[in-house]
C-alpha cells in the first residue's frame, strides 16, 4: 500500500515558497495588463470608428480562439526568430495579460450595454461632454456591473499561469517539477500544488465577495 510522505517539504519549503511568490507576481501584473487592455478593447468596440471596431473585434476573436500555450510559444519562441527577444518572466506576464484581455473585453462591453439611456440623458443635461460622461458615469457603472464576471476571469488567469514553466520560469509549477526530480514523490508534490492553487482561487473569491457587497449596484 502506498504511504504518503511529506517529509521532503521541510527541505524544499523555501524553493516552493519562492515559486509561489513568483507565480503571484505573474498573476498580479498579468491581471493589471488584462484589465487595462480589456477595457481599451471594450472602448474600441463601442467607438464610432468602424475601422477601430473591426480591429478590436479581430484581436478579441484571435485571442479567444487560440490556445494560450500557442500564444505563449509564439511570443517567446516565434518572435525570437525575428530578433525580438524578451525575458521569460516579462514574456509570460505580457502574454497572459493580453490573452486575458479578450474575455475581459466582452465582460466590460456587456457592462457598457447595461448602462441605461437615461444616464446619458442626465449627464448631457448636466453639461457633461462625452469624455466626462464616460469617465464619471459609464465606466463607474459598467465596471460595477462587470465585477463578478471579471472575478471569474481572474480566477481563470490564476489557473492558466501554471503553464509558465513551459518556457523555463521557476514559478510554483516549475519548482514543483524540480522538487519531484530530486525526491521522486510526484503524488505528494502535485497534491501540494493542487492545494496551493485552491488557496489562491479561494482567497480571490473571498475577497471579491467582500468587495462586491460594497460596490454592488442596481440599475
Amino acid at each position: 500500500m502506498y504511504r504518503l510522505n511529506f517529509g521532503f517539504l521541510s527541505q524544499f519549503y523555501g524553493l516552493l515558497l519562492e515559486g509561489a511568490i513568483r507565480s503571484l507576481t505573474i498573476i498580479f501584473f498579468s491581471a493589471i495588463i488584462g484589465f487595462i487592455f480589456g477595457t481599451m478593447l471594450a472602448l474600441g468596440r463601442r467607438a464610432n470608428c468602424k475601422l477601430l471596431n473591426v480591429l478590436c473585434a479581430a484581436i478579441v476573436d484571435v485571442l479567444r480562439n487560440t490556445p494560450f500555450l500557442v500564444q505563449l510559444f509564439f511570443m517567446f519562441y516565434g518572435l525570437a526568430q525575428l530578433g525580438i527577444k524578451t525575458q521569460p518572466m516579462i514574456t509570460v506576464i505580457i502574454t497572459l495579460g493580453i490573452s486575458a484581455s479578450a474575455s475581459n473585453c466582452e465582460v466590460i462591453r456587456a457592462g457598457f450595454l447595461a448602462v441605461k439611456k437615461q444616464y446619458f440623458e442626465c449627464s448631457a443635461a448636466l453639461g457633461f461632454s462625452p469624455l466626462l460622461t464616460l469617465r464619471y458615469v459609464v465606466l463607474p457603472i459598467s465596471l460595477r456591473v462587470a465585477f463578478k464576471p471579471l472575478t471569474n476571469n481572474f480566477v481563470n488567469l490564476i489557473l492558466t499561469s501554471a503553464v509558465a514553466f513551459y518556457i523555463g520560469i521557476p514559478e510554483l509549477m516549475g519548482n514543483a517539477q524540480t522538487i519531484i526530480s530530486r525526491v521522486s514523490r510526484p503524488f505528494e508534490m502535485y497534491l501540494v500544488i493542487l492545494m496551493c492553487y485552491c488557496i489562491f482561487t479561494f482567497a480571490l473569491s473571498f475577497l471579491a465577495k467582500i468587495i462586491d457587497r460594497r460596490i454592488s449596484i442596481t440599475l
